[in-house]
Protein backbone atom coordinates (compact mmCIF):
# COMPACT_ATOMS: atom_id res chain seq x y z
CA UNK A 1 0.00 0.00 0.00
CA UNK A 2 1.29 3.21 -0.91
CA UNK A 3 2.40 6.17 1.91
CA UNK A 4 1.27 9.23 1.39
CA UNK A 5 3.56 11.76 2.87
CA UNK A 6 2.47 15.83 3.32
CA UNK A 7 4.45 18.95 3.29
CA UNK A 8 3.32 22.04 4.48
CA UNK A 9 5.37 24.27 2.00
CA UNK A 10 5.73 27.91 0.66
CA UNK A 11 8.64 27.42 -1.70
CA UNK A 12 8.99 30.65 -2.54
CA UNK A 13 11.00 29.84 -4.86
CA UNK A 14 11.38 26.14 -4.63
CA UNK A 15 15.14 25.75 -4.14
CA UNK A 16 17.47 22.79 -3.43
CA UNK A 17 16.87 22.40 -0.42
CA UNK A 18 13.13 21.49 -1.01
CA UNK A 19 13.89 19.20 -3.37
CA UNK A 20 16.86 17.39 -1.06
CA UNK A 21 13.37 17.13 1.33
CA UNK A 22 11.22 15.40 -1.03
CA UNK A 23 14.11 13.29 -2.50
CA UNK A 24 14.67 11.93 1.09
CA UNK A 25 11.22 11.26 1.43
CA UNK A 26 10.95 9.41 -1.83
CA UNK A 27 14.06 7.02 -0.78
CA UNK A 28 13.03 6.90 2.68
CA UNK A 29 10.00 5.03 1.32
CA UNK A 30 11.91 3.36 -1.24
CA UNK A 31 9.69 5.28 -3.66
CA UNK A 32 6.47 3.61 -2.22
CA UNK A 33 4.99 7.17 -1.71
CA UNK A 34 3.24 10.16 -3.01
CA UNK A 35 3.70 13.43 -1.72
CA UNK A 36 1.12 16.10 -1.28
CA UNK A 37 2.07 19.98 -0.69
CA UNK A 38 -0.11 22.33 1.07
CA UNK A 39 1.21 25.45 -0.62
CA UNK A 40 0.02 29.09 0.69
CA UNK A 41 -1.41 30.99 -1.91
CA UNK A 42 -0.51 34.64 -3.06
CA UNK A 43 0.30 36.20 0.56
CA UNK A 44 2.76 34.02 2.86
CA UNK A 45 3.11 33.37 6.89
CA UNK A 46 5.44 35.94 7.45
CA UNK A 47 3.01 38.74 6.63
CA UNK A 48 4.54 39.26 2.60
CA UNK A 49 3.44 39.04 -0.68
CA UNK A 50 4.76 35.54 -2.53
CA UNK A 51 7.13 36.45 -4.86
CA UNK A 52 5.90 34.23 -7.75
CA UNK A 53 2.03 33.75 -7.51
CA UNK A 54 0.58 29.75 -6.33
CA UNK A 55 0.55 28.46 -9.74
CA UNK A 56 3.75 29.31 -10.86
CA UNK A 57 5.27 27.48 -7.46
CA UNK A 58 2.98 24.72 -7.97
CA UNK A 59 4.09 24.10 -11.28
CA UNK A 60 7.68 24.44 -9.24
CA UNK A 61 6.91 21.85 -6.76
CA UNK A 62 5.45 19.30 -9.59
CA UNK A 63 7.73 19.82 -11.71
CA UNK A 64 10.54 18.63 -9.13
CA UNK A 65 8.82 15.79 -7.57
CA UNK A 66 5.66 16.54 -5.61
CA UNK A 67 2.24 14.28 -6.80
CA UNK A 68 -0.33 16.58 -5.70
CA UNK A 69 -0.61 20.70 -4.81
CA UNK A 70 -3.38 22.19 -2.90
CA UNK A 71 -3.52 25.44 -1.75
CA UNK A 72 -3.54 26.89 1.79
CA UNK A 73 -6.16 29.73 1.16
CA UNK A 74 -4.73 33.03 2.17
CA UNK A 75 -6.92 33.76 5.57
CA UNK A 76 -5.34 31.05 7.00
CA UNK A 77 -1.74 30.73 6.16
CA UNK A 78 -0.97 34.52 6.70
CA UNK A 79 -1.00 33.70 10.36
CA UNK A 80 1.38 33.25 13.59
CA UNK A 81 3.99 30.30 13.60
CA UNK A 82 0.61 28.62 15.72
CA UNK A 83 -1.99 29.40 13.83
CA UNK A 84 -0.64 28.42 10.55
CA UNK A 85 0.60 25.30 11.58
CA UNK A 86 -2.85 24.37 13.47
CA UNK A 87 -4.66 24.87 10.44
CA UNK A 88 -2.49 23.49 7.79
CA UNK A 89 -2.35 20.40 10.25
CA UNK A 90 -6.02 20.59 10.53
CA UNK A 91 -6.13 20.50 6.35
CA UNK A 92 -3.80 17.14 5.99
CA UNK A 93 -5.68 15.78 9.00
CA UNK A 94 -9.26 16.04 7.14
CA UNK A 95 -8.87 15.08 3.74
CA UNK A 96 -8.22 12.37 5.24
CA UNK A 97 -5.38 10.04 3.11
CA UNK A 98 -2.22 11.61 4.57
CA UNK A 99 -0.11 9.25 7.28
CA UNK A 100 2.90 11.49 7.27
CA UNK A 101 3.73 14.89 7.65
CA UNK A 102 7.50 15.60 6.93
CA UNK A 103 9.04 18.78 7.88
CA UNK A 104 12.55 20.55 7.76
CA UNK A 105 14.04 20.92 10.94
CA UNK A 106 17.69 22.10 11.68
CA UNK A 107 18.57 20.37 14.57
CA UNK A 108 19.85 17.10 14.26
CA UNK A 109 18.39 16.36 18.07
CA UNK A 110 14.73 16.09 17.33
CA UNK A 111 14.11 14.98 21.06
CA UNK A 112 14.02 18.65 21.37
CA UNK A 113 11.80 18.97 18.94
CA UNK A 114 9.51 16.57 20.48
CA UNK A 115 10.09 17.55 24.32
CA UNK A 116 8.80 21.58 23.22
CA UNK A 117 5.34 20.53 21.93
CA UNK A 118 4.49 17.86 24.13
CA UNK A 119 5.16 20.85 26.83
CA UNK A 120 3.28 23.27 24.89
CA UNK A 121 -0.07 21.01 23.70
CA UNK A 122 -0.87 20.78 27.06
CA UNK A 123 0.44 23.71 29.32
CA UNK A 124 1.16 23.25 32.99
CA UNK A 125 -0.47 26.37 35.32
CA UNK A 126 3.48 26.87 37.01
CA UNK A 127 3.94 27.26 32.80
CA UNK A 128 1.54 29.76 32.40
CA UNK A 129 2.78 32.00 35.43
CA UNK A 130 6.34 31.77 34.33
CA UNK A 131 5.55 32.95 30.64
CA UNK A 132 2.69 35.76 32.18
CA UNK A 133 6.03 37.19 33.92
CA UNK A 134 8.27 37.51 31.10
CA UNK A 135 5.26 38.84 29.14
CA UNK A 136 4.75 41.56 31.73
CA UNK A 137 8.77 42.70 30.73
CA UNK A 138 7.38 43.97 27.47
CA UNK A 139 8.80 41.08 25.84
CA UNK A 140 7.30 39.66 22.77
CA UNK A 141 5.22 36.40 22.43
CA UNK A 142 8.31 34.45 21.07
CA UNK A 143 10.86 35.88 23.01
CA UNK A 144 8.54 35.20 26.64
CA UNK A 145 7.86 31.65 25.42
CA UNK A 146 11.32 30.75 24.55
CA UNK A 147 12.22 32.33 28.23
CA UNK A 148 9.59 31.01 29.68
CA UNK A 149 10.61 27.11 28.11
CA UNK A 150 14.03 27.85 29.40
CA UNK A 151 13.14 28.69 32.84
CA UNK A 152 10.68 25.94 33.24
CA UNK A 153 13.18 23.02 31.78
CA UNK A 154 16.49 24.11 33.61
CA UNK A 155 15.23 22.48 36.46
CA UNK A 156 15.44 19.42 34.40
CA UNK A 157 19.08 17.59 32.94
CA UNK A 158 17.81 19.42 29.49
CA UNK A 159 20.61 20.61 27.59
CA UNK A 160 19.92 24.28 28.20
CA UNK A 161 22.69 25.27 24.90
CA UNK A 162 20.57 22.50 22.67
CA UNK A 163 17.40 23.53 23.89
CA UNK A 164 18.12 27.25 23.40
CA UNK A 165 19.07 26.80 19.66
CA UNK A 166 16.17 24.82 18.84
CA UNK A 167 13.69 27.77 20.27
CA UNK A 168 15.69 30.18 17.57
CA UNK A 169 15.29 28.49 15.10
CA UNK A 170 12.53 29.37 12.54
CA UNK A 171 12.11 25.83 10.84
CA UNK A 172 12.27 24.11 14.63
CA UNK A 173 9.53 26.54 15.63
CA UNK A 174 7.22 25.54 12.73
CA UNK A 175 8.20 21.94 13.52
CA UNK A 176 7.05 22.58 17.29
CA UNK A 177 3.86 24.22 16.20
CA UNK A 178 3.66 20.92 13.70
CA UNK A 179 3.90 18.52 16.25
CA UNK A 180 1.83 20.47 18.49
CA UNK A 181 -1.28 20.68 16.99
CA UNK A 182 -1.09 16.97 15.57
CA UNK A 183 -1.26 16.08 19.51
CA UNK A 184 -3.61 18.87 20.28
CA UNK A 185 -5.96 17.73 17.10
CA UNK A 186 -5.02 14.09 18.19
CA UNK A 187 -4.03 12.89 14.98
CA UNK A 188 -3.07 9.70 13.90
CA UNK A 189 -0.71 11.48 10.98
CA UNK A 190 3.20 10.51 12.08
CA UNK A 191 5.78 12.84 11.60
CA UNK A 192 9.04 12.54 9.25
CA UNK A 193 11.85 15.47 9.87
CA UNK A 194 14.48 16.59 7.46
CA UNK A 195 17.63 17.68 8.97
CA UNK A 196 17.95 21.09 7.01
CA UNK A 197 21.00 20.87 4.52
CA UNK A 198 22.94 24.35 3.67
CA UNK A 199 22.23 27.99 5.01
CA UNK A 200 19.76 29.14 7.85
CA UNK A 201 16.39 29.88 7.14
CA UNK A 202 16.75 33.88 7.33
CA UNK A 203 20.43 33.96 6.16
CA UNK A 204 20.30 36.61 3.83
CA UNK A 205 23.65 35.35 2.15
CA UNK A 206 23.55 33.49 -1.26
CA UNK A 207 26.14 30.06 -0.67
CA UNK A 208 26.64 27.80 -2.64
CA UNK A 209 23.80 25.08 -3.98
CA UNK A 210 22.39 25.52 -0.34
CA UNK A 211 21.26 29.27 -0.19
CA UNK A 212 18.21 30.12 1.84
CA UNK A 213 14.86 31.42 0.14
CA UNK A 214 15.40 34.63 1.67
CA UNK A 215 18.71 34.76 0.05
CA UNK A 216 17.22 33.82 -3.25
CA UNK A 217 14.56 36.24 -2.70
CA UNK A 218 16.87 39.11 -1.83
CA UNK A 219 18.65 38.38 -4.80
CA UNK A 220 15.95 38.11 -7.07
CA UNK A 221 14.47 41.64 -6.13
CA UNK A 222 17.81 42.81 -6.47
CA UNK A 223 18.99 42.00 -9.96
CA UNK A 224 17.61 42.24 -13.50
CA UNK A 225 19.65 38.90 -15.08
CA UNK A 226 18.32 36.04 -13.72
CA UNK A 227 20.11 33.14 -15.55
CA UNK A 228 23.52 33.09 -14.24
CA UNK A 229 25.68 30.59 -12.17
CA UNK A 230 24.98 32.06 -8.60
CA UNK A 231 21.62 31.50 -8.86
CA UNK A 232 21.46 28.19 -11.42
CA UNK A 233 23.57 26.60 -8.69
CA UNK A 234 20.86 26.60 -6.05
CA UNK A 235 17.88 26.03 -7.84
CA UNK A 236 16.53 23.09 -9.80
CA UNK A 237 16.88 23.79 -13.54
CA UNK A 238 13.09 23.54 -14.29
CA UNK A 239 13.05 26.44 -11.19
CA UNK A 240 15.15 28.37 -13.07
CA UNK A 241 12.95 28.11 -16.44
CA UNK A 242 9.62 29.00 -14.46
CA UNK A 243 11.53 31.93 -12.90
CA UNK A 244 12.54 33.25 -16.47
CA UNK A 245 8.99 32.85 -18.24
CA UNK A 246 7.15 34.25 -15.14
CA UNK A 247 9.40 37.67 -15.06
CA UNK A 248 8.37 37.89 -19.22
CA UNK A 249 4.75 38.39 -16.96
CA UNK A 250 4.56 39.50 -13.90
CA UNK A 251 6.82 41.78 -11.39
CA UNK A 252 8.02 39.31 -8.38
CA UNK A 253 5.96 40.24 -5.51
CA UNK A 254 7.39 42.44 -2.28
CA UNK A 255 6.53 44.66 0.34
CA UNK A 256 8.11 47.40 -1.76
CA UNK A 257 5.88 46.62 -4.51
CA UNK A 258 3.15 46.54 -2.92
CA UNK A 259 3.79 50.23 -0.70
CA UNK A 260 1.40 52.63 -1.76
CA UNK A 261 -1.65 49.85 -1.66
CA UNK A 262 -0.67 49.22 1.82
CA UNK A 263 0.00 52.68 2.95
CA UNK A 264 -3.28 53.95 1.25
CA UNK A 265 -4.94 50.76 3.42
CA UNK A 266 -3.74 52.36 6.18
CA UNK A 267 -4.55 56.22 5.49
CA UNK A 268 -7.97 55.57 4.14
CA UNK A 269 -8.69 53.87 7.55
CA UNK A 270 -9.86 55.71 10.54
CA UNK A 271 -8.19 54.49 14.23
CA UNK A 272 -12.04 53.42 15.11
CA UNK A 273 -11.67 51.33 11.63
CA UNK A 274 -7.94 49.77 12.33
CA UNK A 275 -9.13 48.42 15.64
CA UNK A 276 -12.06 45.93 13.91
CA UNK A 277 -8.90 43.99 12.88
CA UNK A 278 -7.99 41.14 15.07
CA UNK A 279 -4.28 41.68 15.85
CA UNK A 280 -4.76 45.04 16.86
CA UNK A 281 -4.74 45.63 20.35
CA UNK A 282 -3.03 47.77 23.08
CA UNK A 283 -3.33 51.30 20.79
CA UNK A 284 -1.90 49.43 17.96
CA UNK A 285 -4.07 51.82 15.74
CA UNK A 286 -2.10 54.81 16.85
CA UNK A 287 0.95 53.41 16.53
CA UNK A 288 0.35 52.87 12.85
CA UNK A 289 -1.43 56.30 11.86
CA UNK A 290 1.56 57.79 13.77
CA UNK A 291 4.44 56.20 11.93
CA UNK A 292 2.42 55.40 8.49
CA UNK A 293 4.42 58.08 7.20
CA UNK A 294 7.55 57.70 8.63
CA UNK A 295 10.92 57.39 6.43
CA UNK A 296 10.44 57.08 2.97
CA UNK A 297 9.49 53.05 2.37
CA UNK A 298 6.87 50.50 3.48
CA UNK A 299 10.23 49.02 5.14
CA UNK A 300 11.02 52.41 7.53
CA UNK A 301 7.16 52.20 8.66
CA UNK A 302 7.55 48.91 9.79
CA UNK A 303 10.66 49.58 11.49
CA UNK A 304 8.93 52.46 13.29
CA UNK A 305 6.05 50.42 14.75
CA UNK A 306 8.71 47.96 15.40
CA UNK A 307 9.12 47.57 19.55
CA UNK A 308 10.17 44.98 22.30
CA UNK A 309 6.55 43.55 22.07
CA UNK A 310 5.99 43.68 18.15
CA UNK A 311 8.59 42.32 16.44
CA UNK A 312 8.71 42.88 12.59
CA UNK A 313 6.50 39.85 11.67
CA UNK A 314 4.00 40.80 13.31
CA UNK A 315 3.54 44.48 12.12
CA UNK A 316 3.91 43.18 8.56
CA UNK A 317 1.23 40.17 9.16
CA UNK A 318 -0.95 43.32 10.31
CA UNK A 319 -0.75 45.22 7.30
CA UNK A 320 -1.20 42.45 5.29
CA UNK A 321 -4.42 41.53 7.08
CA UNK A 322 -5.37 45.37 6.17
CA UNK A 323 -4.50 45.95 2.40
CA UNK A 324 -6.80 42.21 2.20
CA UNK A 325 -9.46 43.44 4.53
CA UNK A 326 -9.24 40.52 6.64
CA UNK A 327 -10.67 42.64 10.13
CA UNK A 328 -13.22 40.32 12.66
CA UNK A 329 -16.05 40.20 10.80
CA UNK A 330 -14.48 37.92 8.33
CA UNK A 331 -11.62 36.33 10.20
CA UNK A 332 -13.75 35.65 13.42
CA UNK A 333 -16.52 34.10 11.08
CA UNK A 334 -13.76 31.43 9.47
CA UNK A 335 -12.02 29.82 12.47
CA UNK A 336 -10.89 26.81 10.22
CA UNK A 337 -10.76 26.48 6.32
CA UNK A 338 -13.79 25.49 5.09
CA UNK A 339 -12.85 24.14 1.66
CA UNK A 340 -9.39 22.44 -0.02
CA UNK A 341 -8.50 23.23 -3.35
CA UNK A 342 -6.67 21.27 -6.00
CA UNK A 343 -3.51 23.32 -7.75
CA UNK A 344 -1.95 20.74 -9.12
CA UNK A 345 -2.36 16.92 -9.84
CA UNK A 346 0.72 14.16 -11.62
CA UNK A 347 -1.70 11.22 -10.56
CA UNK A 348 -5.32 11.06 -11.06
CA UNK A 349 -6.21 8.25 -8.66
CA UNK A 350 -4.42 10.12 -6.03
CA UNK A 351 -6.90 12.80 -6.48
CA UNK A 352 -10.13 9.88 -7.02
CA UNK A 353 -9.03 9.27 -3.38
CA UNK A 354 -8.78 12.61 -1.76
CA UNK A 355 -12.50 12.93 -3.34
CA UNK A 356 -14.00 9.98 -1.83
CA UNK A 357 -11.79 10.31 1.89
CA UNK A 358 -11.93 14.13 2.12
CA UNK A 359 -14.32 15.40 4.60
CA UNK A 360 -13.76 19.17 3.61
CA UNK A 361 -15.15 19.84 -0.28
CA UNK A 362 -12.74 18.73 -2.24
CA UNK A 363 -12.75 21.95 -5.49
CA UNK A 364 -10.96 21.55 -8.79
CA UNK A 365 -13.14 23.52 -10.61
CA UNK A 366 -13.86 27.09 -8.69
CA UNK A 367 -16.83 28.59 -10.49
CA UNK A 368 -18.69 25.27 -10.32
CA UNK A 369 -17.69 25.18 -6.62
CA UNK A 370 -18.58 28.38 -5.94
CA UNK A 371 -21.92 28.13 -8.22
CA UNK A 372 -22.96 24.45 -5.87
CA UNK A 373 -21.72 26.04 -2.45
CA UNK A 374 -23.71 27.62 -0.22
CA UNK A 375 -23.75 31.54 0.85
CA UNK A 376 -20.77 30.72 3.86
CA UNK A 377 -18.14 28.82 1.82
CA UNK A 378 -19.01 31.65 -1.37
CA UNK A 379 -17.65 34.61 1.59
CA UNK A 380 -14.77 32.37 1.95
CA UNK A 381 -13.88 31.81 -1.65
CA UNK A 382 -14.55 35.23 -2.23
CA UNK A 383 -11.96 36.62 0.52
CA UNK A 384 -9.84 34.33 -1.28
CA UNK A 385 -10.34 35.75 -4.89
CA UNK A 386 -10.31 38.84 -3.71
CA UNK A 387 -6.68 38.51 -2.28
CA UNK A 388 -5.50 36.92 -5.07
CA UNK A 389 -6.77 39.97 -8.10
CA UNK A 390 -5.12 42.83 -5.46
CA UNK A 391 -1.97 40.10 -5.72
CA UNK A 392 -2.33 40.66 -9.91
CA UNK A 393 -3.43 43.90 -9.85
CA UNK A 394 0.10 44.80 -8.29
CA UNK A 395 2.24 42.02 -10.25
CA UNK A 396 0.74 41.75 -13.62
CA UNK A 397 3.08 43.42 -16.19
CA UNK A 398 0.39 43.61 -18.93
CA UNK A 399 -2.98 43.94 -16.76
CA UNK A 400 -4.95 42.41 -20.16
CA UNK A 401 -3.40 39.43 -19.08
CA UNK A 402 -5.36 39.59 -16.29
CA UNK A 403 -7.25 35.93 -15.80
CA UNK A 404 -10.25 35.53 -12.89
CA UNK A 405 -9.41 32.93 -10.75
CA UNK A 406 -12.71 30.99 -11.59
CA UNK A 407 -11.37 30.42 -15.03
CA UNK A 408 -7.79 28.39 -13.87
CA UNK A 409 -7.96 24.71 -14.05
CA UNK A 410 -5.73 22.99 -12.12
CA UNK A 411 -2.44 21.69 -13.88
CA UNK A 412 -2.63 17.97 -14.33
CA UNK A 413 1.03 16.22 -15.96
Amino acid sequence: MMNIVGIISEYNPFHNGHLHQITEIKELFKNNVAVICLLSSDFVQRGEPALLDKYARARMAISNGADMVLEYPTLFCCATAEAYADNAVYILNNIGIVDYISYGCKSSDIDYVKIISSLLAYESNEYKEILKAELSKGLSFPKARQHALIKLLNKSDTDIYKLSETLKSSNDILAIEYEKALIRQKSNILTVPIERTGSDYNDPYMKENFSSATAIRKYLLSEKVINNKDLADNLPPSTLKILEDYSEVKHFGSMDLFEDLIIYSVVSRSEKQLKKFPLVNEGMENLLKKNVFSGNSVNDFINACVNKRYPATRIQRLLIHILLGADKSISGKYKRPGYVRVLACRDKSLLSMLSSKSSLPVITSLKKSYDDSDLNLKTLIEFENAACDIYNAVCLKDKSHYCNEFSVKPLFE
